[in-house]
This record gives C-alpha cells, structure tokens and sequence, in this order.
C-alpha cells in the first residue's frame, strides 16, 4: 500500500464501519485515491466514485474536483450527497438521478460461520447468468451479471442439480445479490450462501461487508442473525442516467 493510500485510509477508519466500502478497496488493491487530506476522502473504485468529506465545506470542493457525473456515486454524507446533487442535477447532459439509501451490514468477527451440509455450494459458470440475471430483483443488468459470473465470484446453492439461489460479490467487493428461488425460501439456503461467502472472505483475509437498501427488514433481520453488525449511519448510492 502507498503512502497516499495509507493515508486514505486512516482517515477512513475514524469512522469505523461506516465507510468500509472504501476501506476494503483500498486494503484489496483495486481502489485508486482521487483526493484525500484532513477534510476527506475520494475514491475511484473501478468507476464508481466514493466520497467521505469531513464537512459541507469539503464535500463542495471535492464534487468540484469530479470533470463529470459518474455513473455510480456514494455519498458517505448528506453533505457528499447535496454536494453531488447541487453540481451535477442541473448539468445540460443529465438525465436523471435515482439514490438508494442504505446502511451497512458488517461481519467483524474471524470465526468462520457454520455451512448447512444440506446444500451443494459451488462457483456458478457463464450457463447459469441468463438466470441469475433473470431472477435478482434489484436491477436487470446482464453485462454487469455476465462479468461477475466471468470473475468467479457467483456461486449457487443447489439441490441435487437444481440451482435453489445464489450470491455474488459486486465490483468494489461487497456481498450481495442474494436470491432463493420460491420453491426452495424458508429451507436455510440464504443462510447456508451467505454463511460460505462470509468463510470465503475470512480465508482470503477481508472483512465481509454489504449495503441493505433501507426497508428491507428481512435482510436486517437476516444479518443481525448471522452475527453482523449494522452501524446506525447511512450511505446513499446514487446513480445518473443521461439525458435522452
């Protein structure tokens, strides 16, 4: 890790886990450091823009750094997520703005999670993304599933050969994607899924993490049972679209 890097992410850690999407990109590797000093952080993070700024006033600042909306930003703030919204919401090429507020959902311990022998778990190979893709509820991206499912990091929970759900890791490393199909909910397959990618993490090192898309008190539910923490703060995805 850089110097730069390193700096980064001391400043990160002053929140704990309420930025550990950029903390674990940068421990991993694959995070580049846009800006960082006493008054924040922000982070290009395979195209996906991350920002934590220590005030109003640097959160201004930092979204003026950025030459164009991203895609894909989070506001580790409401000041990051005004700022982004004042800069870039009235820009002649913006379309639209959609954001998901979310709060994270933490696995701090290193004790490995127990894994129902009642399942097969295993990497997912490019035959099965027409039906992961089909059957996470989230989004319909196939080029996105595609290139996911190509980096080995979905893999399904089956029942004899039937696929009964599955889980992915998105791209700044977060677990998520979960799904069970209905014939197979109610059985301990989102358990067993979740169980292994949390062991998977821990035998490389990581920390597991994902976002939980406010109102979505089952996945809570479902975390809070594993041992995750959940920090009280929240983050907010926000994503453009350009103007038609």
């Amino acid at each position: 890790m850089t110097a730069t890097e390193q700096k980064a992410l001391a400043f990160l850690e002053q929140d704990a886990l309420e930025s550990i999407d950029m903390q674990e990109p940068l421990r991993r590797g694959f995070a580049r450091v846009l800006y960082v000093g006493k008054d924040g952080v922000q982070l290009d993070v395979h195209g996906t823009i991350m920002q934590r700024a220590a005030n109003e006033q640097a959160a201004d600042r930092l979204v003026r750094r950025l030459q164009k909306a991203p895609k894909l930003f989070t506001a580790h703030k409401l000041w990051d997520k005004a700022a982004f919204e004042k800069y870039f919401c009235g820009a002649d090429t913006f379309g639209g703005l959609s954001c998901n507020p979310c709060r994270f959902a933490v696995y701090t311990s290193k004790k490995p999670l127990p894994v129902s022998p009642v399942f097969s778990i295993r990497q997912l190979t490019l035959h099965y993304a027409p039906a992961v893709n089909q059957q996470y509820h989230l989004f319909n991206d196939s080029p996105y599933i595609e290139k996911l499912v190509r980096a080995g990091v979905f893999y399904g929970a089956f029942v004899g050969e039937e696929l009964a759900g599955f889980i992915g890791k998105h791209a700044e490393g977060a677990l998520g994607m979960l799904e069970v199909y209905p014939k197979f909910r109610r059985q301990g397959v989102g358990i067993a899924l979740e169980a292994d990618a949390v062991n998977r993490s821990l035998a490389k090192g990581q920390v597991p993490f994902g976002d939980v898309i406010l109102g979505n008190d089952a996945s809570f539910a479902l975390q809070r049972s594993m041992g995750f923490s959940i920090p009280t703060a929240e983050h907010y995805w926000l994503m453009t679209e350009p103007k038609k």
